[in-house]
């Protein structure tokens, strides 16, 4: 009996240290939006190779679809109109303090450092001028996002760059790999739901 309960504590301690040791070496999420099929697909990583999830959303012939990982093909529909009546008769409406809350998140926000982010982005222009013109407001609202944040968002390596020249993707490709701050986005997207409460009013 006593030999199975160290098989046991030896079988969580090696678990947990497999999943420090991924997260230490970092997570890695690749989010790709591509105007040219109307489609975004998230994906996310673990030691850099290993696909963990994958989700894919897409429009095809007026209908919208979504696929995570490699289950059936699921359509997006809304309920039936009378049961969304029946429903919110059941259910009290309520009002969101959305100025409130978003000021409280945003002083509550934690201190994230960013192992990797590389954005690449292509766009269709007929004229050069116009795509010079675009990189550089690209560039200047990249830089004053990046200054707001620079306070509680850290980044190790940072990469911006326009890949029209070498494909035909219109969109935008976006690479992140995080490592402990994992955690630390887990404990604030729970405290988010949980201090909502205190910002709803009934109506």
């Amino acid at each position: 009996m006593v030999m199975w309960w160290l098989y046991l504590i030896f079988a969580l301690i090696l678990m947990l240290y497999c999943v420090l040791f991924v997260i230490a070496y970092g997570i890695k999420f690749v989010l790709r939006l591509d105007v040219n099929n109307m489609s975004v697909c998230i994906k996310c990583y673990a030691l850099d190779w290993i696909e963990v999830l994958c989700f894919k959303f897409f429009v095809c012939n007026g209908l919208f679809y979504y696929q995570i990982n490699k289950k059936q093909l699921k359509t997006i529909g809304g309920k039936d109109k009378s049961e969304n009546k029946t429903q919110q008769k059941r259910v009290k409406k309520k009002k969101l303090k959305t100025s409130a809350y978003l000021s409280k998140l945003w002083n509550k926000r934690p201190n994230i450092k960013i192992k990797k982010l590389n954005v690449n982005y292509g766009t269709t222009f007929e004229e050069i001028k116009d795509k010079v013109l675009f990189d550089g407001y690209t560039a200047i609202i990249t830089n004053t996002l990046l200054a707001i944040g620079s306070e509680k968002i850290k980044l190790q390596d940072f990469e911006l760059q326009n890949v029209s020249d070498q494909s035909k993707f219109n969109g935008v490709d976006i690479e992140c790999v995080l490592g402990f701050s994992l955690f630390k986005i887990a404990a604030y997207a729970i405290y988010a739901m949980a201090v909502k409460k205190k910002y709803e009013i009934a109506v």
